[in-house]
């Protein structure tokens, strides 16, 4: 048996499992190796900025700087699992990057410099930097590409469907008309605008020592102003500084990407459940693969599964991140070790929520337009143009328009013809009874293909 598929069967969840090819980018950012790589990468530039910016540490001559980047640029598998090793002898997984990294400095023109790395440092000032920078990277190459892939694709859903009138409803009832382009482009514009937020959500770090309070920086060297090699050497990282720390940092601006990612989950969940019902309508028509089978027993089954997949793991994921957003609040006193398991978790939120945002584009690109189904079914429901007959007869003066029109429609489905015989019995003059004979349903959708394309201009 193939080793892969071997290790795919026996994996406990879905992501390492069924589904590891369509997640597999999640696992550059949230796995084991990753944060392996990652501490590494903020050990060495620590180390580097302690000599460019300190007298403790001599200044590096520029082969002495290569090698220590070099480190991290070939770091790979082989190097993990040295590091892994270390840490099952002395139990202590941010201890032993620092052991790998005195061992390589040990045979090297740096071996005079061993003991500065991880100086005055406790692990979560490696820690937090490493796990900021991984949420950074994975929110600037993954996550903002593929929401921005759905809104793309959306977009031509929307270009495409924009004079599409159909049946509205409200509580599941026929409403009034509009079109399908308007109603999906609710959605892009919701998701627009929390991207936006997403984007600017600036994800912060420390460097405060063991308690917050740089003891052992201040007392050994206080000469220095630590506070500003802190800030500068965050910064340097593409990170935000929070010097108002106990051991661990404070995470509110971790939680507020949290939130706006869980926002965007919430309402592509809601887009989701409307497709689903635009397909249950036959708004819709889903492309068939000769090959599938959509149900053991019943053969001609076309289910909506991306879909309703979709839906269940971003409602999976949400479950995650609101708990994220209340375990990673607090912590005991100045640390205790309960968030560090959490963190170890990200992948799984964005796991699942990479694959539900995966098998969006795949549905999106598996349904087409009915519009004969959308014009049949809105010309069959003429009795929800009785709001436009009340508000009309109400500006001429009409005394309780609104209650006739309910006493003749409410709870009726109405055709074409009866709408028009009872525009005739109205006491009204003949040249209004020809301005509320409309041709179609089409001239009552209002605004609609207006506002789709005034969406599409917003940048």
């Amino acid at each position: 048996m193939d080793k892969d598929l071997k290790y795919m069967l026996k994996a406990i969840t879905i992501l390492d499992g069924r589904n590891w090819n369509k997640v597999e980018v999640v696992s550059q950012y949230f796995s084991e190796y990753a944060l392996i790589k990652t501490r590494v990468f903020v050990e060495i530039r620590y180390l580097i900025f302690l000599s460019k910016n300190t007298h403790l540490v001599r200044k590096l001559s520029r082969k002495e700087n290569d090698f220590l980047e070099s480190i991290h640029k070939d770091f790979n598998l082989v190097e993990a699992e040295k590091i892994k090793e270390i840490e099952k002898k002395i139990n202590h997984d941010v201890k032993a990057v620092e052991y790998y990294l005195r061992e390589k400095l040990l045979h090297s023109t740096l071996s005079d410099i061993k003991e500065f790395i991880h100086f005055g440092l406790t692990s979560y000032d490696i820690n937090i930097p490493s796990y900021a920078l991984l949420l950074i990277e994975y929110r600037t190459k993954v996550l903002i590409p593929i929401i921005d892939q759905i809104l793309t694709v959306l977009k031509k859903h929307i270009i495409n469907t924009k004079e599409m009138s159909m049946l509205g409803r409200t509580h599941g009832q026929p409403a009034l008309p509009t079109t399908m382009g308007k109603e999906l482009t609710v959605f892009y514009i919701r998701i627009k605008k929390e991207i936006d937020v997403l984007r600017q959500i600036p994800i912060e770090a420390k460097l405060t020592g063991a308690i917050g309070n740089y003891n052992a920086h201040v007392f050994v060297a206080p000469e220095i102003d630590w506070l500003k090699f802190s800030f500068n050497f965050l910064r340097s990282l593409g990170l935000t500084p929070n010097c108002y720390t106990t051991q661990i940092l404070p995470y509110e601006s971790w939680l507020r990407v949290f939130d706006s990612v869980k926002r965007i989950n919430n309402i592509l969940l809601g887009f989701c459940q409307d497709i689903w019902w635009y397909i249950s309508l036959e708004y819709f028509i889903q492309k068939i693969n000769e090959e599938e089978v959509g149900s053991s027993t019943m053969s001609h089954k076309v289910n909506p599964i991306t879909f309703e997949n979709a839906e269940g793991n971003l409602g999976l994921a949400n479950s995650m991140f609101e708990f994220f957003c209340r375990k990673l609040s607090y912590s005991r006193l100045q640390r205790d070790l309960s968030d560090s398991t959490v963190k170890r978790d990200f992948g799984m939120v964005f796991g699942f929520s990479y694959l539900a945002w995966d098998s969006i584009l795949s549905g999106l690109a598996k349904i087409s337009p009915n519009i004969e189904k959308m014009q049949k079914e809105l010309e069959d429901h003429w009795e929800i143009f009785s709001e436009g007959i009340q508000t009309y007869l109400r500006l001429k003066g009409f005394d309780e328009a609104y209650e006739l029109l309910k006493d003749k429609t409410r709870g009726k489905v109405l055709n074409k013809k009866q709408v028009y015989d009872l525009i005739d019995t109205l006491p009204i003059k003949s040249k209004d009874k020809k301005i509320l004979k409309i041709k179609s349903l089409d001239c009552y959708s209002g605004y609609a293909v207006k506002l789709v394309d005034l969406a599409l201009k917003e940048k």
